[in-house]
């Protein structure tokens, strides 16, 4: 807990910019921990800084683990259409 020069404004802490610009990896963290404060200049709200919503998890994705369930039926060498085709694209 921070007990700086601060106040409490609903569940909200209430600090000026110059206690959080001295403490800000204090806010940072608290944040964090999931709660927030509102930045005020001479006592007038001018930000906040609150939690960031959680976006979504790490790919957990491991290189094989779909072996053998992929078939291959052509030649992933050779061109994708016939020759007689190729006039087309001219």
């Amino acid at each position: 807990m921070i007990y700086y020069m601060t106040m409490k404004y609903e569940d909200t802490e209430k600090a000026n910019v110059g206690v959080v610009k001295e403490h800000f990896s204090a806010y940072v963290t608290k944040a964090e921990r999931g709660g927030s404060t509102l930045v005020c200049r001479r006592n007038r709200p001018i930000a906040e800084i609150v939690p960031v919503k959680s976006g979504p998890s790490a790919n957990r994705t491991r290189l094989g683990s779909a072996r053998g369930t992929v078939t291959v039926s052509c030649d992933l060498t050779g061109p994708a259409m016939n020759a007689s085709d190729w006039s087309m694209l001219k």
